[in-house]
């Protein structure tokens, strides 16, 4: 087997184990849940301040968890994205190399 061949069989190796970790699937999860949970409880407080002449006190420490869930929903789902856009990138490397190698 030739050095060419032999570097990349090496490379297939590494970036075959690096493919197999789908970070962005678990992002986008807590996205989905974290969105979820912030419509949730963009209602009750939206029927809180609906309801009440004046927003009771325990409006303002539900709104202000409601608006930290919405932002980390945000940041998970672009962070998925990223992710996404690697695994996509390194899945297409090691398909290249796998029919390079002539392995099907």
């Amino acid at each position: 087997m030739s050095q060419d061949a032999l570097q990349k069989q090496k490379e297939l190796e590494q970036l075959a184990a690096a493919a197999r970790e789908r970070r962005s699937v678990d992002a986008f999860m807590r996205a989905a849940l974290e969105g979820f949970a912030w419509a949730v409880l963009a209602g009750v407080c939206g029927k809180l301040l609906w309801d009440s002449l004046r927003p009771p006190l325990f409006f303002w420490p539900l709104a202000l968890l409601d608006l930290s869930l919405l932002s980390d929903a945000v940041r998970c789902y672009r962070q998925a994205r990223a992710d996404l856009q690697r695994e996509l990138r390194l899945e297409a490397r090691v398909r290249e190399l796998r029919r390079e190698l002539g392995i099907a």
